[in-house]
């Protein structure tokens, strides 16, 4: 029996594993291969720092939707890509095969102009290591930090300061004062004048100090470009996506950042038996945001394209959509969101985006078979 291997339980794996449990993997030994049996969700973070959900409303216990699927999991991280030797090796040193591998492991958050930084420093990614540090810093400060800085001016860094000045950064600190260093392209930059003028009034609204510069660590300073000083208690990188470095030295075919390059297919540009998905991969044929929205559409196109390839049939492609609904969280149940052209907010928003959240974590989580896990929602 031939194996095929998924390499971390990113979204689109998590949805092709529910999709098989329905309608299996015909003489394929399936195995999941992810460092913990959580799943975090990225879009609920920031409701669980603002005191909005539980943890466990924000992740998805990959065990049981690996079981249902008949896939043996295997909880160990990847240290090593041999790609032409089609082999995995493991964090113990222990070497699987594979005849099939597909990638979905995320990505790191690009620290590159805070690798000097000797404060308190937390990283957005990976979700799971973000979730342990933020408890413990909570945990070790009782939520206590006079400046909080949030660096990265996408939307995801915009959600994380509205949260944070939400609750007073964790605690009940009325004197909390927090900042967003967007960079020198602005505040989320990719998206519509509206959008970014709605967003601006939420983080005005909330006290959060928008600073336009580019910043440099500096010992347990900030500098930012305009020669300003900052001394804060806590800095949290929002600051875009970098691959991890294994991928680069994994044999494969990788852009000039270190991600998996692959066709419309998601299979890999060298090696045909390989596929990503997500924040591992780079698209050759056209650019995509690295976006769980796009992971999530990719997913059933993976899903196909992986049964396809064990079973010797016909790839198809995945065309991601124009227009993706986007939705941002503004700490206190208000959000603001774009369409296309269209832009919106309110707390109907928020509602929205709970819901699809909530449905989208729930769809694994919920109790409506045996499994513990709700098909088709």
């Amino acid at each position: 029996m031939k194996r095929l291997i998924l390499m971390g339980a990113g979204h689109a794996h998590l949805i092709a594993l529910k999709q098989w449990i329905t309608t299996p993997l015909d003489d394929v030994e399936l195995v999941l291969v992810t460092p913990s049996r959580w799943q975090y969700y990225s879009g609920m973070i920031p409701g669980w720092i603002a005191g909005h959900y539980t943890i466990d409303q924000c992740r998805v216990d990959a065990e049981p939707v690996a079981k249902a699927a008949g896939a043996k999991l295997v909880l160990s991280s990847v240290v090593e890509i041999l790609a032409d030797d089609k082999q995995i090796r493991l964090a113990d040193g222990d070497l699987l095969d594979y005849d099939w591998l597909s990638i979905d492991i995320g990505a790191k958050t690009n620290l590159e102009n805070l690798r000097g930084f000797t404060g308190s420093l937390l990283s957005i990614k990976p979700l799971g290591q973000f979730h342990r540090q933020w408890s413990r810093f909570n945990e070790a400060s009782d939520g206590r930090v006079r400046h909080l800085v949030v660096v990265g001016g996408g939307a995801a860094g915009a959600e994380l300061a509205m949260a944070m000045a939400h609750v007073g950064a964790g605690g009940a600190e009325a004197d909390t004062r927090v900042s967003l260093i967007t960079g020198n392209q602005g505040l989320l930059p990719d998206f519509s004048q509206r959008l970014r003028k709605l967003t601006r009034r939420k983080l005005a609204k909330l006290g959060v100090d928008i600073v336009e510069e580019r910043a440099e660590a500096a010992g347990r300073y900030l500098t930012l470009t305009n020669g300003t000083s900052l001394d804060p208690g806590l800095v949290m990188a929002v600051t875009g996506s970098e691959a991890f470095p294994f991928l680069a030295t994994s044999g494969l075919a990788v852009d000039a950042r270190g991600f998996v390059l692959v066709n419309e297919y998601q299979q890999s540009l060298s090696h045909p038996d390989v596929f990503a998905a997500g924040d591992a991969c780079s698209r050759v044929d056209q650019a995509v945001k690295r976006s769980g929205v796009h992971a999530v559409r990719a997913a059933p196109v993976l899903a196909d394209n992986l049964r396809a390839a064990s079973a010797s049939g016909k790839l198809r492609a995945f065309q991601p959509r124009t227009n993706t609904l986007y939705l941002i969280a503004c700490g206190d149940k208000v959000a603001v969101g774009s369409y296309g052209p269209f832009s919106f907010s309110g707390k109907w928003v928020w509602c929205l985006k709970d819901k699809i959240d909530r449905g989208f974590v729930g769809g694994f989580n919920g109790r409506s078979n045996d499994a513990g896990i709700r098909v088709g929602a």
